[in-house]
């Protein structure tokens, strides 16, 4: 019997900023394209409401990608970072359709990598990094020049992929994208102990949005078991199974020492 021949992932083969332009262009040309990430930037959206609740600030955002998180926040100004020229281009395309409240800036976007990155002689309120920590070749030096870009007071918010979940989940088959360049995959300690190196002190660190069916977490999402439940019952479910670190997501929130 003959099956059909695997289709070579080219994706391996690629320098960075070409696998960030084809994951860019592939994946994120549209927002609200999957759940799971229109999810996670409704929680990072949430996270910054708490923070500054109606005021505006100074946006940083490293790893931007093609500018879906910057399209749902509220700023004076924001400037984003990325590695992808093509992530970049589209991110500018998509800014000049957009309808801004006044006094509101237009965000503006640089293709640039954040290692070598020039700082402006501006400091910024905010700092963000969604998903893209795990990716950067020197995750140290990321940390301490975010916190240098900060007043004293300034704010880091930051995601990463939660290693424990993410390597139970069961994926189905066909062809994807590898990891791509992807330099570690940060634990808890590792996250916390380059945050408090760079001069950052912690506030908040928890996950968010659980996930996972295979070893234990098949028991904790099963479908069965948490179909038994109420909705006030599964929503106390869902916080518990966050507070024990079985969400997708660490979320970390943590402001620049003086």
């Amino acid at each position: 019997m003959q099956t059909a021949a695997a289709i070579p992932d080219r994706s391996r083969e690629m320098d960075e900023k070409s696998w960030w332009d084809l994951w860019n262009k592939a994946y994120r040309a549209e927002d609200n394209r999957d759940e799971t990430s229109t999810e996670l930037f409704a929680h990072v959206v949430a996270i910054l409401k708490q923070i500054a609740p109606g005021i505006p600030s100074r946006i940083l955002e490293v790893a931007c990608g093609t500018g879906t998180l910057s399209r749902c926040l509220t700023f004076s100004s924001y400037h984003g970072l990325d590695i992808s020229p093509g992530a970049v281009e589209i991110a500018r395309q998509k800014a000049d359709l957009m309808q801004l409240p006044a006094g509101t800036s237009r965000p503006t976007y640089e293709a640039s990598d954040f290692h070598e990155w020039p700082f402006p002689p501006d400091r910024f309120d905010l700092v963000l990094c969604v998903d893209a920590i795990s990716c950067f070749r020197d995750q140290q030096l990321v940390l301490r020049r975010m916190a240098e870009i900060l007043p004293a007071g300034g704010v880091v918010v930051l995601t990463t992929v939660n290693p424990l979940v993410y390597n139970r989940i069961r994926r189905v088959g066909g062809v994807r994208l590898e990891n791509g360049p992807v330099s570690h995959w940060l634990s808890r300690g590792e996250l916390h102990t380059l945050a408090k190196r760079a001069g950052l002190k912690i506030e908040r660190s928890y996950t968010i949005m659980p996930r996972g069916n295979l070893g234990i977490l098949r028991i904790v999402n099963s479908w069965r078991l948490n179909g038994m439940l109420s909705p006030r019952a599964a929503a106390v479910a869902k916080r518990l199974k966050e507070q024990l670190g079985f969400g997708q997501y660490r979320v970390l929130v943590a402001r620049k020492e003086a």
